[in-house]
């Protein structure tokens, strides 16, 4: 027997009902009263957080609808999925339906969801719309992505930003549904469904719901296994274990999780929020805030590796092993020793991790000469960063006893070799292949008038260059 899902089911019949929105709500409620309607609304926020609900709320009151109105057969209120109606056509159609009066209603509301991914020249063609707008026209857009608006349009409407739905409201919720629902759910595991939400409703209901359609009682655990955690009790452990440094065991607990069907994604978000909630309390337990705020800075640089990562566990992985002690040996600064005696140890910039990444170990030996030590460097920076490479080769990098002189035409190519995670890389590489220190020197040599300046065909390859990491060979 099919039903209506729980995210439908509860979805809000009028403002009032809207939850973790009032300072939205608040002001909508007002300007309804007084009657001090605009003409065009941007809803924007995550997903999940009632701006599609909101939005047909809105359409209904303009209109004087009752809250049980189904909009479905209302032919003044036209819902569309930018998603897949994107382009120009599909707005030029749009617009002569809004040229027209409403057929029943007293305003015609046109509510475009996904409202960032219409093309540039559909936007355009709205902007039209939305500059001289006819009375008896309403738009209402919502957007996940706000930034991928032209500004022209997001200026042209009222903006109400949503927020995440705090956790304390989130499970007030969960636990009416669930209450309504005769569903037998323990109350920490709403907590859960409340955490793994990030604040937007739909994912939480929609969780609740296949939990409580396919069991009698819901745990934690349950929560846990369903959502892709894997076993809770494991991951507190493995934050606690990798935390410590102990990477052997916490690698281990890893391989377990991924045994049980934890997935590398979710797993990366739970931890990041345990360790968040347990770094903001700053309470004394078992971990430090320096221990915790190591575990965030690690495995949110796992999160963002996970999006291109050929193998989906690694980052996960490797963000456990960089809080072991050898990573934290490895990653300190470098030492190194001129192949002069009487010379004293020199320090590096660059990290000792980052030169051990581009330069073998066994590389560095006698002291080579200069034409040899630059073109072994440039083959192993060309092998790290080739556009970085493309650069530095630009501009014919000469070694001169311990100064690597690097002669730029033009000051974009110097100020990309000057970064300074760029420049201690190149001169941790240099140093590394020659034995000693080598300290680079940067230079513009393409300051002129603008009467005699680089061609712009010129600009343009070497804008090429170091976009592409490519070279030019001549023939």
């Amino acid at each position: 027997m099919s039903r209506s899902a729980l995210y439908r089911e509860y979805r809000p019949a009028d403002l009032s009902d809207v939850v973790g929105q009032e300072h939205i709500t608040r002001l909508l409620e007002a300007s309804l009263e007084q009657q001090k309607l605009s003409h065009a609304y941007l809803f924007t926020g995550p997903r999940g957080t009632g701006k599609t609900s909101v939005a047909r709320i809105l359409a209904r009151r303009v209109n004087e609808l009752p809250a049980d109105t189904g909009l479905e057969s209302e032919l003044d209120i036209i819902e569309i999925d930018a998603a897949s109606n994107r382009g120009i056509d599909e707005i030029r159609a749009l617009r002569e339906k809004i040229a027209t009066a409403p057929s029943r209603l007293k305003f015609k509301v046109f509510i475009i969801d996904e409202a960032h991914m219409l093309t540039r020249e559909a936007f355009n063609a709205l902007l039209k719309t939305l500059e001289e707008p006819p009375a008896h026209a309403v738009f209402i857009l919502a957007t996940t992505e706000v930034h991928k608006l032209p500004d022209t349009v997001i200026s042209r409407t009222q903006r109400y930003d949503f927020r995440p739905v705090q956790p304390a409201g989130m499970l007030a919720h969960l636990q009416s549904v669930a209450q309504a629902e005769s569903l037998q759910v323990d109350e920490d595991a709403l907590g859960l469904i409340a955490e793994l939400s990030g604040g937007g409703f739909r994912d939480a209901l929609s969780l609740l719901d296949q939990l409580g359609s396919a069991h009698n009682h819901v745990t934690r655990q349950l929560v846990a296994e369903v959502a892709g955690i894997g076993d809770e009790e494991a991951v507190q452990q493995l934050i606690v274990l990798a935390a410590q440094g102990k990477s052997d065991e916490a690698l281990g607990l890893l391989v377990s999780l991924w045994s049980q069907g934890a997935e590398p994604t979710l797993l990366t978000e739970h931890v990041l929020l345990v360790a968040r909630r347990k770094f903001l309390q700053n309470e004394k337990g078992e971990l430090s805030q320096t221990q915790l705020a190591r575990i965030l800075d690690s495995f949110m640089q796992a999160a963002r590796e996970l999006k291109t990562a050929p193998i989906p566990t690694l980052p996960v992985e490797l963000a456990v092993w960089r809080l072991s002690p050898e990573a934290a040996t490895l990653q300190a600064p470098a030492v190194i020793t001129s192949a002069t005696p009487s010379s004293r140890p020199v320090k590096m910039t660059a990290p000792q991790s980052v030169v051990a990444a581009a330069v073998p170990a066994d590389l560095p030996g006698d002291v080579l000469g200069s034409d040899k030590v630059t073109a072994k460097a440039l083959s192993l920076i060309k092998s790290k960063n080739n556009s970085l490479y493309a650069v530095l080769r630009s501009g014919d990098p000469l070694l001169q006893g311990d100064k690597l002189i690097v002669r730029c035409r033009f000051r974009f190519h110097k100020e990309r070799i000057e970064e300074p995670k760029n420049q201690q890389f190149i001169e941790a590489v240099f140093s590394k292949v020659a034995n000693r220190q080598i300290e680079m020197v940067v230079q513009h040599t393409g300051d002129q008038p603008a009467a005699v300046a680089a061609p712009a065909d010129e600009e343009l390859v070497a804008s090429a260059l170091e976009i592409l990491g490519g070279e030019v060979v001549q023939e």
